[in-house]
């Protein structure tokens, strides 16, 4: 047991410089993510994600399971470590190699159940991400 010790802590601190090296590679990137919650998907993937502005990149959470176009090691880590969790849809920005989030679940779900105009969601998504073009919502 006591030789396993050093070992995990090696292996951990070597994963955080690769994962501060991830940070650093993707300054700048702006995710939005997601989850398979049945009262939701449907209306993020068919009204919200084709929405969004093309500088944010789409992170889905499948169960447990990530799916991203990123490293998805390097994603789980970055949504274990989320400091304003609460629910999902949920907003992320890496900017000077640290992250960054939001969560936007309660202007979210005043859209999907009080029929409230989508745009002011998106709008408040593209503040978050510093990003001043709206698509035209459809």
């Amino acid at each position: 047991m006591i030789i396993f010790i050093p070992i995990g802590h090696f292996n951990r601190k070597k994963f955080e410089k690769k994962y501060a090296e991830f940070l650093n590679e993707n300054n700048g990137k702006n995710f939005f993510c997601y989850n398979n919650r049945k009262n939701s998907k449907q209306y993020l993937e068919e009204d919200i994600v084709p929405n969004l502005n093309d500088g944010i990149e789409i992170v889905y959470l499948n169960g447990k399971k990530v799916e991203s176009e990123y490293n998805v090691e390097f994603i789980s880590e970055a949504l274990y470590k989320l400091k304003n969790y609460s629910r999902f849809p949920h907003l992320m920005k890496i900017r000077n190699g640290k992250l960054i989030d939001k969560s936007i679940n309660n202007p979210f779900y005043n859209v999907l159940n009080l029929n409230k105009d989508k745009t002011e969601l998106l709008t408040k998504i593209n503040r978050f991400f510093e990003l001043n073009e709206i698509k035209n919502v459809a």
